[in-house]
């Protein structure tokens, strides 16, 4: 009886997990990729929401850039391996006016397109401790990208050169190996004591 309960709780809490997955997700910008910059830190989070039919919200939220990248530094361009949108609109009182999809990517050439963050000009920048929202549509049945494939384009750094691309960090797999040896040992600690 109590390894049948085990076995519900394990099958319900996993498909919980991948079905807020599936809904959402959210990425932590931190690994840089190239460029001048600290190797390994924290500075801005991106939410991804699934709105159906191919719809997207995103929502990129920034950290104290000023204490780690200096009083200068903005997020200019977040480069995508994917599907570039038929549409995008952004919301209204954010950190930009416009995030707008535009050709060509970040680094190395493996970016497909890139997201730019305001006009360009010196008042309309994704600057430290702001967020913005946009929604994209036309992404069809291609999945989100997984991390490692959205990188952050940090400009105007204090370090040199003065800009760095950044990713979010993969997860290793010796992660998923560890989850899923501990709900061995639980299953074996139960059946042993049954």
């Amino acid at each position: 009886m109590i390894l049948k309960k085990l076995a519900i709780a394990i099958i319900a809490t996993g498909a919980l997990v991948f079905g807020s997955g599936v809904q959402a997700n959210t990425y932590s910008f931190g690994q840089l990729l190239s460029g001048g910059g600290p190797a390994n830190v924290h500075f801005a989070d991106l939410s991804a929401t699934d709105d159906g039919g191919g719809n997207w919200t995103f929502t990129l939220t920034t950290l104290d850039l000023n204490a780690i990248f200096g009083t200068d530094s903005f997020i200019g361009s977040m480069a995508v391996v994917g599907t570039k949108p038929t549409s995008s609109s952004t919301d209204l009182g954010g950190g930009v006016t416009v995030v707008d999809p535009a050709n060509g990517g970040g680094p190395g050439g493996s970016f497909n397109f890139r997201y730019d963050f305001g006009s360009g000009g010196a008042s309309d920048r994704l600057t430290a401790n702001e967020s913005v929202t946009w929604h994209v549509g036309g992404l069809g049945s291609d999945p989100l990208p997984i991390n490692g494939q959205l990188a952050l384009h940090v400009q105007a750094t204090s370090y040199s050169p003065d800009s760095a691309w950044y990713v979010s960090p993969v997860p290793e797999p010796e992660t998923y190996a560890m989850l899923l040896i501990g709900l061995g040992l639980l299953g074996t600690a139960i059946r042993r004591k049954k």
